[in-house]
Order: C-alpha cells, then structure tokens, then sequence
C-alpha cells in the first residue's frame, strides 16, 4: 500500500470517529465513544451535579479500554515501519460489525430505545472504537490519532510553530513536515465535518445515523484487506 492511500483511508476513518462521537452524545447517553478526554471529565464533574450521570460516561470508558486492549493485542505482530497491515484490516472488519449491528438495532427501534438497550448500545460503539484505535496506534501514524483529536491537534499546531520560526522537526526515513501537517489538517476538517453531517442527520433522520459510522470503517477494513 502506497502512503497517499494510508492518508485517504485515514480520512475515511476520520468519519466514523466523528460521526460515532455525534451519535453516541447526541442519542446514546450524552457520553463520547472516541473522546476519552471529555468521558474523564463528564466522569468527575457529574458527582457534583444534580443528575449525577457517572454511568454513561464509566460505560463508555471501561468498554473503549476493553476494545483498545483487544484491538491492540490482535495487532500484536505488526512491523514497526508498516504502512497498513492485514490484522489492522481485520481489526477494521470487526469493528465495522459491531457498528453495522448497532445502527441496525437502533434502526429497527426507530431511534427509541429503553435505558438498557442504549446503555448496552452505548458500550458496544465504544469497544467497537477502541478496537480501532488500538489497532492504529500500531502503525505509529504521524501525529495522527484516529480517534482522539487532541493527539491531532497538538502535533499540527506545533508544526506549523516549528516551520514558522525555520525548525521544523523531522526524524530519518519519515515524510515532511509540509505534508504530515497537510494530512493532520485534512483528518481534522473530516472529522469536525463528520460531526456536522452527524447533527444533521440526527436532527432530520436519526434512524439513519448508525450507518454513517459503519459504512466508512467496512469501506477501509475491505480496501485495506485488498490492498495492506
């Protein structure tokens, strides 16, 4: 597989972190899949409000740890200077199974579920994240971290710092600055527009919204396991 196509199914999976984190807050408990920083923070904040919703949050971390862990043991045998691999497509395979499962469930509910079903919903899309983001993190990207942004946004930020005062900070054998903060920058507008298409889709066809998480990861696991 050839660098620019790692970079597009990046983008790809951009959009399922985006669209998952939109569903699952939105329509699942009001707790992130992907954004572990803001689980931590809902987490401690909620033992001082009134409604004191430790729950969704504790879910939605114990069960993304669970897939992190899973997803990085299925990619224990990946080659330090691989681009992709066949068990990260794999990984990506499954993922997109559980997210397929989980958008038809919340299909067949019409976008009404019982407190359990979601809570259950709710873990399940947040495994199923960690199973990618344990996955990735094998491939050691640049500065990229597929499912949680900060990783992202502070490697771009620090680029562009770095090439602005003439000491840009590139170690042998990788790419450019140029062009590893033009794919930061790229991932970044998916997955913020990604959340926007989620809120969209949520507010005039919620029972559609599962399918804009499943369909992209199923697309990159698929293209990954023709081409890793």
């Amino acid at each position: 597989m050839k660098r620019a196509e790692r970079d597009t199914l990046l983008f790809i999976l951009a959009i399922t972190s985006g669209s998952a984190d939109g569903w699952s807050y939105i329509g699942l408990g009001h707790a992130f899949v992907a954004n572990m920083t803001g689980n931590t923070v809902l987490l401690g904040v909620s033992m001082f409000l009134e409604h004191h919703d430790v729950l969704h949050p504790l879910i939605s971390l114990i069960c993304y740890a669970a897939g992190v862990a899973f997803g990085s043991f299925l990619t224990r045998d990946v080659k330090e200077e691989s681009l992709w691999s066949k068990s990260t497509s794999s990984v990506l395979l499954v993922e997109s199974l559980i997210l397929f499962a989980a958008a038809l469930v919340w299909l067949s509910k019409n976008a009404i579920l019982s407190p359990r079903l979601k809570d259950l919903m709710l873990g399940c899309v947040a495994a199923a994240i960690g199973l990618q983001s344990g996955a990735m993190l094998a491939l050691k990207l640049p500065g990229i971290i597929t499912t949680y942004i900060t990783g992202t946004w502070t490697p771009l930020i620090s680029g562009v710092v770095l090439i602005g005062i003439g000491r840009p900070r590139v170690h042998a054998n990788e790419e450019s600055l140029e062009g590893r903060l033009f794919v930061q920058a790229g991932f970044l507008l998916v997955y913020f527009s990604s959340a926007v298409v989620s809120g969209w889709i949520f507010h005039h066809i919620p029972v559609l919204i599962g399918f804009l998480s499943a369909i992209p990861i199923l697309i990159a696991g698929a293209y990954g396991a023709i081409r890793g």
